[in-house]
């Protein structure tokens, strides 16, 4: 896999609308014409050639200064440049992360079944297809047969890691771009089916943060968990310094008031919802991995905080706050 930092566009660079997504599908379906989809580690590493940007103009900064400092180190720590560029860069660096952990997937076990491996990999070419893609179905990327050996030793943990949260954090954005379509989209149908993509990247997001997470935590504790420490990075590492949470944060924050009445009572709703739901319950599953049902958190330690909170308790707090923020107004049952 690639040293190279993956370049995710900044949020102000994304696309909003369908126009803006299916153009930017256009320009990226031209760069992968007669690229078959395989398995095989060859035909995988050439589709990234295709995929990764030559060149790209770095992001400035666009937040306050304090917000600034921890989003890019955090954005430093898993490898991450941020991007300014054409709307398709966004398409490109979600398929390109897609291959990285299709990669992974070949080097080494995975405990997510094979549908869910399907999944994983999937998301960009449901929208290159403009089609919901399930196990595997013409999709762009594949994953491997199945393999024998976990992550087993500090190195192969470190790059699922690494990659694992890369593809999260495109997945992320990728939840960002399908809702603001759904919002800018004129008909319930249009608004329905946008969601319906969302729902898919919800899905896929969760199952990329179960398998960054997919090795002994024995490994966390004695290889990652230090990395994550002064003198290393600041003190508190966070999730919170998450930049693509953040955005997610705020565009989903009322997206029920903003969406048809028909669409936000009808099913799909409901199934985003209920994703939403899924996503923030694999991060506390993290957590509980890692130790977080009997210790703090980085950042709780960092603060000395003695609240007898846990780290994966606050997580299911910080969870039930933000699906929150969805918001809505159904009828009353």
């Amino acid at each position: 896999m690639t040293t190279n930092p993956l370049p995710l566009l900044h949020a102000r660079d994304l696309p909003t609308t369908g126009e803006e997504l299916r153009s930017a599908t256009s320009t990226v379906n031209a760069l992968v014409a007669g690229l078959r989809a395989s398995p095989s580690a060859t035909d995988s590493v050439r589709l990234r050639q295709a995929l990764a940007p030559d060149h790209y103009e770095t992001a400035g900064p666009q937040e306050a200064p304090s917000l600034e400092d921890a989003f890019s180190e955090h954005d430093a720590f898993f490898g991450v440049a941020r991007a300014h560029g054409p709307a398709d860069l966004f398409l490109r660096a979600l398929l390109v992360a897609e291959i990285d952990t299709a990669l992974d997937l070949a080097r080494t076990a995975s405990s997510l079944s094979p549908a869910e491996r399907s999944t994983l990999v999937s998301g960009g070419s449901a929208l290159l297809c403009h089609r919901r893609a399930r196990h595997g179905s013409g999709n762009l990327v594949r994953p491997p047969e199945d393999r024998t050996a976990p992550p087993a030793d500090e190195h192969t943990a470190q790059l699922r890691w690494k990659s694992g949260h890369r593809l999260f954090f495109a997945h992320l954005q990728a939840i960002t771009v399908t809702c603001g379509c759904a919002v800018h989209s004129r008909t319930a149908a249009e608004q329905a089916a946008y969601l319906e993509y969302t729902v898919l990247f919800c899905t896929s997001a969760a199952l990329a943060m179960r398998h960054a997470a997919d090795f002994a935590p024995e490994l966390y504790v004695r290889s990652i968990r230090p990395t994550m420490t002064p003198p290393h990075v600041g003190s508190g590492f966070s999730g919170l310094q998450t930049r693509d949470h953040y955005h997610l944060v705020q565009s989903l924050d009322g997206l029920g008031t903003r969406l048809l009445p028909d669409v936000v009572e009808g099913t799909t709703y409901r199934k985003f919802e209920e994703a939403m739901e899924r996503l923030y319950a694999a991060h506390v599953h993290v957590c509980r991995r890692f130790g977080g049902d009997t210790n703090a958190s980085l950042r709780m330690e960092a603060s000395k905080e003695d609240s007898g909170t846990t780290g994966a308790e606050r997580a299911r707090q910080y969870a039930g706050l933000r699906v929150r923020k969805l918001g809505g107004r159904r009828s009353a049952a």
